[in-house]
């Protein structure tokens, strides 16, 4: 059963602290865990770790989505890292205005190769690594062959490969696999890193009573490895997005492509399974990504022109199918790892219906909980969430809730206050100041809804968005707190906000440890 905690949302590459190397590690998520529990928090929510490829800043669009992206890994105190070495990078990195992905990982590589020079080549013939190996053969392979033939085909799609090595003709494959096992190895090994370095933060979390959210996209990026490895599961042909709706009257093409539902029911969705699985080991709880998607997945041909439809097309069809796949997600999960359904955008009420009678929870956000196509179309009050829910003022993709109220007339403030029965705290005329802020927190921690997660945003009052959909530029994905974490404590103003929000999460009976369950 969900715990009654509240959590925040924070992007890993968000996370600043005085160690990093321009972005989020980590390692960094122990002093969050730490900033987290001081503020009453008993959830840290992520945004998935998959690695991209270079120019693709965008977590939901994996060259693999078992990977963890090694611009998160560490390199203090590897071998072959010196002082020398870090302190050159940090001066690189320093020098740069807003270093993004691309940058930091051109820096963290480098040092990576360095360190496996120095000790991994050893490393990679211990038990620990054989063991590691093992445990993930039914993605580490596969992986590591294709980020080696990425290096030797400088990036270009596989779709481009030579026939033997496109159509995956074992043959190319043995003979792929002994020309390149150094550089195999060498990806497996910053993999093995990643392991380390997380089983050292799943232990951090578990003696601070920290739980910790993962974030499952929904499927991997055309060209990743888990397509070219299970090209059959996949229609090239066509590509998911989202139907035609009042904020998009084309719908929205994604670019991933769509999954092949009968011929992934034939192996028992095994390679959901086997997602979910490695996900129950670094995780507590798992969002599941636009998982109406997994009901019925919109998709477009080739032709710009033409509309997109929907697989399955019955309604019938679509209610089993959903079920049955997150009836596969949640044994594979083996009640390590509770699920929570991202069940926002145009989702049909009984999709919603099925979650429920699932026992997942779904989102609420407080903007969009209202009483659409009624007179009024007022919002929903909060004492009115569901137990089995998880509130929240926005997501990565939502303007921030300053933001958000800024562009509302004093009526609509007015709407939401009432139903928030704070009527009377904020003032309606002016920017929504900490009075205004904290009595909108207090509100949804008090709501029955098990897990209250606000973006680390919304916690403080700050405007800077994680992500503006539609758009392509480099402020997106690129968010970093405004301090460094371990600097807290001599940020103006910060002290006093963090005692306030841990005294709305004890008044609110969401500490953790302050109840069972």
């Amino acid at each position: 059963m969900l715990p009654r905690v509240a959590g925040v949302l924070i992007p890993l590459f968000s996370i600043r602290t005085l160690d990093d190397l321009g972005r989020g590690e980590i390692p960094g998520l122990a002093p969050m865990i730490d900033f987290a529990r001081e503020m009453g928090l008993g959830l840290i929510q992520l945004l998935p770790l998959d690695e991209g490829a270079p120019g693709e800043a965008s977590p939901y669009s994996a060259m693999s989505v078992f990977s963890v992206d090694p611009v998160y890994l560490s390199v203090k105190g590897l071998r072959g890292i010196g002082k020398k070495s870090l302190g050159d990078a940090r001066g690189k990195i320093m020098a740069m205005a807003a270093p993004g992905r691309a940058a930091v990982r051109a820096i963290k590589l480098p040092l990576l190769e360095r360190a496996w020079r120095a000790s991994g080549e050893r490393a990679a013939m211990s038990r620990e690594f054989e063991a590691f190996f093992e445990e993930n053969r039914d993605w580490l392979p596969d992986y590591g062959l294709f980020r080696a033939l990425k290096d030797r085909f400088q990036w270009s799609s596989w779709e481009t490969w030579p026939d033997g090595l496109r159509d995956r003709e074992p043959a190319a494959l043995e003979a792929a696999r002994r020309e390149m096992a150094e550089a195999i190895a060498r990806y497996a090994w910053f993999q093995f890193l990643a392991h380390r370095q997380w089983l050292a933060i799943r232990a951090y979390a578990a003696e601070r009573r920290m739980l910790l959210g993962g974030d499952m996209a929904f499927s991997p990026a055309r060209d990743s490895a888990e397509v070219w490895a299970n090209q059959s599961l996949f229609d090239l042909e066509r590509t998911v997005g989202a139907p035609p709706d009042a904020f998009n009257e084309r719908g929205q093409r994604w670019g991933l492509p769509l999954p092949r539902w009968d011929r992934m029911r034939g192996d028992g969705f095994r390679l959901w399974r086997e997602r979910v699985r490695r996900a129950a080991l670094m995780f507590d709880l798992l969002r599941v990504d636009h998982v109406v998607g997994l009901y019925r997945t919109f998709s477009f041909g080739a032709d710009p022109d033409a509309s997109g439809e929907f697989v399955p097309a019955d309604e019938h069809a679509q209610r089993a199918q959903g079920e049955e796949i997150l009836h596969a997600l949640h044994e594979a999960a083996g009640g390590r790892c509770e699920l929570i359904a991202e069940d926002l955008g145009s989702v049909p009420p009984w999709v919603r219906a099925s979650l429920t009678a699932m026992g997942i929870a779904g989102y609420k956000v407080m903007q969009w909980e209202r009483e659409w196509g009624a007179a009024q179309e007022r919002y929903l009050r909060a004492a009115e969430y569901p137990e089995l829910s998880l509130a929240t003022t926005g997501t990565h993709d939502t303007e921030t809730l300053t933001t958000w109220w800024s562009r509302q007339a004093p009526e609509e403030r007015a709407r939401l206050a009432e139903a928030l029965a704070i009527a009377g705290i904020a003032d309606l005329h002016q920017p929504l100041g900490e009075v205004g802020l904290d009595a909108i927190i207090g509100a949804l921690y008090a709501s029955p809804a098990r897990l209250v997660v606000l973006p680390v945003q919304d916690l403080f009052g700050w405007d800077d968005q994680i992500n503006r959909p539609g758009t392509i530029d480099d402020a997106n994905w690129s968010y970093r707190l405004p301090f460094a974490i371990e600097d807290r404590a001599q940020v103006p103003g910060i002290r006093e906000r963090i005692a306030a929000l841990r005294a709305l999460a004890d008044a609110s009976r969401r500490l953790p440890g302050s109840q069972s369950g």
